[in-house]
Formats: structure tokens, sequence, C-alpha cells
């Protein structure tokens, strides 16, 4: 796996988010490997197969939800083997309220592992989680005590 192959996936896949964020989760779905598995905070199980992975997006996935910004930060990129990379970073969507001014909607911890088969990236996993949720739901004050 070449430094150059690496950063065309996270081109990619910066690619395919941004569309998910304009409306758009043709991008994941189409990069979906067969035997994918998936969770996020929406999912009570591991979601496995792209059939079923395609059907939790539908349901989740209700139409544009206003981003203006998407931001990557501490991101690692790190090859499992000569197809498979695996990207880890902290992913913060912005979005206008009502007075038009920038704030910050969801930052997501995001891991996802990638194949390339045939020339073509595909999702082999995903884990998402929200970054924010201890802090949201009053967690963390509670942890250790």
């Amino acid at each position: 796996m070449t430094r150059d192959e690496v950063e065309a996936l996270k081109e990619f896949e910066k690619e395919i988010q941004w569309r998910w964020s304009s409306g758009d989760p043709t991008g994941y779905m189409d990069a979906l490997a067969e035997d994918v598995t998936y969770f996020d905070p929406l999912t009570e199980y591991v979601v496995v197969g792209r059939g079923a992975v395609r059907e939790h997006f539908k349901r989740i996935h209700t139409g544009p939800a206003g981003i203006t910004r998407q931001e990557y930060s501490n991101e690692i990129a790190r090859a499992l083997s000569d197809s498979e990379v695996l990207l880890v970073f902290n992913f913060t969507t912005y979005r206008q309220d009502d007075n038009g001014e920038e704030q910050e909607f969801l930052t997501w911890n995001m891991s996802l592992i990638f194949r390339k088969t045939d020339g073509e990236w595909l999702l082999t996993h995903g884990h998402l989680s929200l970054r924010d949720a201890w802090d949201r739901y009053n967690i963390g004050n509670s942890v250790g005590k």
C-alpha cells in the first residue's frame, strides 16, 4: 500500500462524507462491501452485510442536515494489509443557527476500514460514536465516583 493510495482513500472518504452531509447518502451506499459490518449510536447491534447497512442508512438519512462545513482532526491512516486501510479520526460538522451564525452541530469519533478490490475502495467496517455524548448526557461527571 503506497502513501499515494492511502492519500487517495482519505480524499475519497472525505468526498463521500461531504455527499452524505449534503443530503446524498449514495456515496457511502455504493462504497459498501458485501461483507461490511457497521455500527453507530442509532444501531442496537452491529449491522452485518451490504443490504442491511443500506437499509439502516435509508432509515436514518432523512435528507440534507444543513451542514455548512465539516472538519477532520486527529487523522490516522494505517495500512492493515496490501489491500486494507484503517482510517481513524474525529469529525465535526457545523451548520447555521436561526441567526445565520455557524455553530458546531455534531462531533464524531470514527474508525473505518476500507478494502481495495479491483481498483475500487469498499468499506468493510465502520464504527461511529458521538464524541460529546459524555458531556451531553452528563456521564463524565459520574465516572470514577
